[in-house]
């Protein structure tokens, strides 16, 4: 076997792991609104436990309403949700993984709109993002909440859980008393360190009265919080040997908090470096005997065996990976690497959603949260002949499935490469993770036999000869153009073609259209070392892209000085530069060449022309609806469950 560490099994306590990957907790929203289980959550969790993970840490499951911190979030506060977690647990034990809950209160992460009440806290101090000061609690309060965790620790216990996990990480109300940065009390839950601990260690004392202390406890920590007066790396390494001390069994090291996430290092996206918090669980390892788990952006079986080979960590946690392909771990221990449909950082999809309260989806796995609804028959009952136009997302993921359910499938591209619009996306700074997702698709399509005939348009003659069953529509998308005086003039250049490098650009250059693609193309040519003015009609500038991504654009573009317009409206674009409007003034801006980005149109140019020859024609991906990855990827996946 090639990951032998990875791959080896462990102990947590007298808890027997068959090996070291762990899905790390992570908020789907997929429960009920009162935190029940659901049908869509065991399939879910019923599609990763299948996959081969060693140990199921479920997500953030809060001891008491008032702590709820998503709106379909799981609950562990009282019986009533004890059948639908004795069902979790008989699903993990069915594929020979150990599983168990994340014990979590929010604190003052969270907010009225998700609870109905005011949030609480250890001291009246307002999360610098949720921004609704908290009631601080009483001493008894306190204790009650104490008793709120050793009840659910029981009643995971009784499910028959084979652990808990105590949530002290990410700024939650354990997190808010441990820190000096969000605990400002005076009495014995504050003030020193040994107060700060006091909540922490109440409740594992009462939750090992309750539970015997062989059941195994993990506790996760924010090894540092990233924020001015936070705990640091000096203050965790203290708490885990005070832990040790308390018999917990395991820790789990993270970092961060709600008022550092934009920094990137909480939930890693694109431009943060893979494995940015394994430091930190090396230097805890360091100063205690028990497992200690790493996470974070560990994407790849090779860098996790990695970690282990060099003993930095003692289990890996993934989660994104495991959204993106539940079977990452079986996949990793055949040695079938190209298989595993990677997880690309975007945290468009996943964590993005999560915020916004919606159900968590996956960018590059249309099928996570749709596991059932979206599944596919092992051989399809009615092979057809059916052709495919475009090689991209959509026409990919399509062509794959149906051809590895017993279709006659065959692609047609007009290019030379297959990928569609993922050849320009992966092309700006550091978002060459796109290019993990374009190599999977060709590589599936590939290996499950679609014929593919690139450099080529559908034509009446292929279309009479070949005598298709069906048609799927995927063309993608083209650049949209308004009508705006000068547009047409030759320095006025697509993003596609600044993109694609078809172009010598001047020193100085105006973007214009800031979303997320005109930020991207900004971002490209001030690290090529032009003078970038981006103009947006908006109020921001990549508006939809997730919050932590926008924020380290942002700050790399104005540490290269580039000028931002928003709430700006191009009138006229002429030989030497854009005359724009902003506000009630005129202003003229001067630049050498004009790079366009203002959305895209759906490329419906052929639709017509094959629906002359296939009554049953689909149209699918940007062709149907421009969309992101996402929205492409689940057409196609809708489209061939319907054809299936």
């Amino acid at each position: 076997m090639k990951y032998k560490n990875l791959f080896s099994p462990i102990s947590i306590g007298t808890l027997e792991i068959k090996n070291r990957l762990v899905m790390a907790p992570m908020v789907r929203n997929y429960a009920t609104k009162s935190g029940t289980v659901t049908q869509k959550y065991l399939d879910h969790i019923e599609s990763i436990a299948s996959g081969g993970v060693g140990l199921m840490i479920l997500e953030a499951s809060y001891v008491n309403p008032i702590g709820k911190g998503f709106s379909h979030e799981l609950g562990l506060d009282n019986d009533t949700k004890l059948e639908g977690l004795q069902k979790l647990v008989k699903i993990g034990h069915k594929h020979g993984a150990k599983i168990g809950p994340q014990l979590y209160h929010a604190g003052r992460q969270t907010s009225s709109q998700v609870t109905g009440s005011q949030p609480v806290s250890c001291s009246p101090i307002a999360c610098p993002v949720i921004q609704e000061k908290p009631q601080e609690l009483t001493i008894a309060e306190i204790q009650s909440i104490e008793n709120d965790f050793a009840d659910a620790a029981l009643r995971a216990k009784a499910a028959g859980f084979d652990f808990i996990e105590i949530h002290a990480a990410h700024g939650y109300l354990i997190n808010q008393f441990l820190s000096p940065f969000s605990n400002h009390r005076t009495d014995k839950y504050g003030g020193d360190s040994t107060n700060r601990f006091r909540f922490l260690q109440n409740i594992i004392t009462k939750i090992q009265t309750v539970i015997g202390e062989n059941f195994p406890i993990i506790v996760r920590l924010s090894a540092d919080e990233l924020i001015d007066g936070g705990l640091t790396i000096s203050d965790t390494t203290c708490i885990a040997q005070q832990l040790e001390n308390l018999g917990i069994h395991a820790l789990h090291i993270s970092a961060g908090n709600y008022a550092s996430y934009n920094q990137g290092l909480l939930i890693q996206p694109m431009a943060i470096p893979d494995a940015p918090l394994v430091h930190y669980a090396n230097t805890i390892k360091q100063t205690v005997q028990i497992p200690v788990i790493a996470v974070g952006k560990i994407h790849h079986p090779d860098l996790a065996e990695k970690i282990l080979t060099q003993k930095q960590a003692d289990l890996i946690a993934i989660g994104r990976p495991l959204l993106a392909d539940p079977h990452w771990p079986n996949k990793a221990a055949a040695d079938q690497t190209s298989d595993i449909n990677l997880c690309i950082s975007c945290n468009q999809s996943c964590i993005t959603r999560l915020f916004a309260n919606q159900d968590v989806h996956c960018t590059v796995n249309p099928l996570c949260g749709f596991e059932k609804e979206l599944a596919l028959p092992t051989t399809t009952k009615k092979p057809k002949k059916i052709l495919v136009i475009g090689g991209g997302p959509a026409g990919l993921y399509a062509a794959t499935q149906l051809s590895a359910i017993g279709h006659q499938v065959s692609l047609y591209e007009k290019s030379s490469r297959l990928g569609g619009q993922l050849n320009l996306a992966e092309k700006p700074p550091f978002r060459e993770n796109i290019k993990l997702l374009r190599k999977y698709l060709i590589n599936q399509a590939e290996k499950n036999s679609v014929k593919i005939t690139p450099n080529h348009i559908i034509d009446e003659k292929i279309l009479q000869k070949e005598q298709f069953d069906i048609a799927i529509y995927a063309t993608g998308s083209i650049a949209t153009q308004p009508n705006i005086p000068g547009i047409k003039l030759k320095h006025v250049i697509s993003a596609d073609k600044v993109l694609n490098d078809q172009v010598k650009l001047g020193k100085k250059v105006i973007v214009v259209g800031g979303g997320c693609q005109g930020a991207q193309v900004a971002d490209l040519l001030v690290q090529r070392k032009h003078t970038v003015t981006l103009v947006e009609m908006s109020d921001q500038i990549a508006k939809e892209m997730p919050g932590e991504e926008k924020t380290l654009l942002i700050n790399r573009l104005l540490a290269k000085k580039t000028k931002i317009h928003t709430l700006t409206k191009v009138i006229k674009i002429d030989s030497k530069g854009i005359i724009i409007e902003k506000g009630k003034g005129k202003t003229k801006l001067m630049a050498k060449n004009i790079i366009t980005c203002f959305g895209r149109t759906p490329n419906q140019e052929q639709y017509d022309l094959i629906s002359q020859y296939i009554n049953k024609i689909f149209n699918i991906g940007d062709s149907h609806q421009v969309g992101r990855i996402e929205d492409a990827l689940r057409s196609a996946a809708e489209i061939c469950q319907k054809i299936s």
